[in-house]
């Protein structure tokens, strides 16, 4: 570790991208297996699936070395994760808190709707800070879908690891959240496990990793990377970098008229655009006054390139619901709209069965020369309920890889969005040369597509 840290510049920061889900989990792995003084953890979710078990072994090692360890998860998605926190936190140098939790001693349903205001907003950052020295911030949360571990989905996604001034104010933004009222000890929300089932929990973790699949990725973990970032043998972008997230205290701000730190970031971002926008969103609900943003970048000579999933590869039909009113006025106004199919396809141009492709990533690329990673989306749930963070980095080199990765990606990923003269429209993919254009929402069935529209006529879209 000694030797990544001496790689950081001064008083200034270096990012490096993280390419893919495997070489996003080998990072991590690697960095908590290197740790010397502290692991801070801050994510949406949890899952004790393969890469879940997978980081609480690590953490776990890390922790009898005498690594003080802190994980701080979000409570929207933590059923059938409170035994496994639970146990993470009885060990002596890991404590687990949880923000913004709901009641345990009744229903959750019960309490979403009697606390509805308050339980509806979640804090969406995701950070992992080592030693108070290397950084990884992105839109990945902890599960097989952001690793390229399911074999049944696969999460496109960034991440950007960095090291220098960067890890040290995202370490400043974890001890804000992880020291809010919201915070909630693990422990004082329900009572100690038993043995028996603190055994049971630790069974059939370890199951899970023995399984020959759970062994079959480890073994093709890129076991050279993980040791080059340790070592200080990958190629750093020195860059000025802004650690850029909402206060805790929006959880509890029910105004929808106040904007928030990322998206005053955001905006002032993408309005200094003079050539070209490349923006990437999973859920992309750009509402009236979005559209007439990004048209009047438009107007002004600017490129503006939309990227987001299709029907099909969405994992939230209600979300895509709120953004398919806008895919025509966005069109007029000149906005390139492209839309993600849900098949992996494999170099033969053939679909890979039982993978479904789905957009998690979130991106602004500027000009070339800028670009945001982060947990941050483009739609009212990012911008008025929920706490967000991300990176804005300025350095040629990182945007314009990023920009190139993504762009290169669309011919093969995903289906260009355009109208007939009829104002209907249409969705061109283009592979191994070939060209196919569809007349409906193309690798759906009808009824998801009629069941979508009429989730669009529901009065939801600022929840969305």
């Amino acid at each position: 570790m000694s030797a990544l840290i001496s790689e950081s510049p001064g008083p200034g920061s270096a990012v490096y991208r993280l390419k893919s889900g495997r070489e996003a989990l080998g990072a991590r792995l690697a960095l908590i297996d290197a740790a010397e003084v502290s692991i801070d953890i801050q994510s949406y979710l949890i899952r004790y699936d393969i890469a879940g078990n997978l980081l609480s072994n690590h953490l776990i090692a890390a922790a009898r070395r005498g690594v003080r360890v802190r994980l701080l998860m979000d409570d929207a998605l933590t059923p059938g994760s409170d035994d496994g926190l639970t146990v993470l936190d009885g060990h002596e140098s890991i404590e687990v808190r949880v923000f913004n939790p709901f009641p345990r001693y009744r229903s959750r349903l019960l309490s979403f709707l009697l606390n509805f205001n308050l339980l509806n907003r979640r804090m969406h950052n995701k950070s992992f800070t080592v030693d108070n020295a290397v950084t990884i911030v992105g839109g990945r949360n902890i599960a097989d879908e952001y690793y390229q571990t399911s074999e049944t989905a696969e999460f496109l996604d960034e991440d950007l690891l960095g090291i220098g001034n960067v890890a040290d104010k995202v370490s400043q933004s974890f001890d804000e959240f992880w020291n809010a009222r919201e915070a909630c000890p693990v422990n004082d929300l329900r009572p100690p496990l038993s043995d028996d089932r603190t055994r049971e929990v630790i069974d059939r973790a370890r199951a899970v990793i023995a399984e020959p699949r759970a062994q079959h990725y480890i073994d093709t973990l890129d076991v050279d990377f993980a040791e080059r970032i340790v070592a200080g043998g990958i190629q750093l972008n020195h860059a000025a970098v802004d650690v850029v997230y909402d206060q805790p205290e929006k959880i509890r701000s029910f105004s929808r008229k106040s904007a928030t730190r990322t998206s005053i970031y955001l905006q002032q971002l993408v309005t200094g655009a003079g050539q070209e926008v490349v923006i990437v969103s999973p859920y992309f609900v750009p509402q009236r006054r979005g559209v007439d943003f990004l048209s009047a970048l438009v107007n002004k000579g600017v490129r503006v390139v939309v990227i987001t999933n299709s029907l099909a590869s969405t994992n939230h039909s209600s979300v895509h619901a709120a953004y398919a009113r806008y895919r025509k006025p966005l069109l007029r106004q000149g906005v390139e709209l492209y839309e993600l199919s849900s098949r992996l396809l494999d170099e033969s141009g053939l679909a890979i069965a039982g993978q479904k492709l789905t957009l998690h990533s979130k991106l602004a690329i500027v000009d070339g020369s800028k670009a945001f990673v982060g947990s941050f989306n483009l739609d009212p749930r990012s911008l008025f309920l929920n706490t967000e963070m991300g990176l804005g980095v300025e350095c040629a080199p990182l945007a314009q890889e990023i920009v190139e990765a993504v762009l290169h990606s669309i011919p093969s990923l995903g289906y260009r969005l355009g109208m007939t003269g009829r104002s209907r429209l249409t969705w061109t993919r283009e592979v191994e040369g070939a060209t196919t254009v569809y007349r409906s929402e193309p690798e759906t069935r009808f009824l998801r597509r009629v069941t979508t529209r009429l989730l669009g006529l529901l009065p939801i879209e600022s929840q969305m």
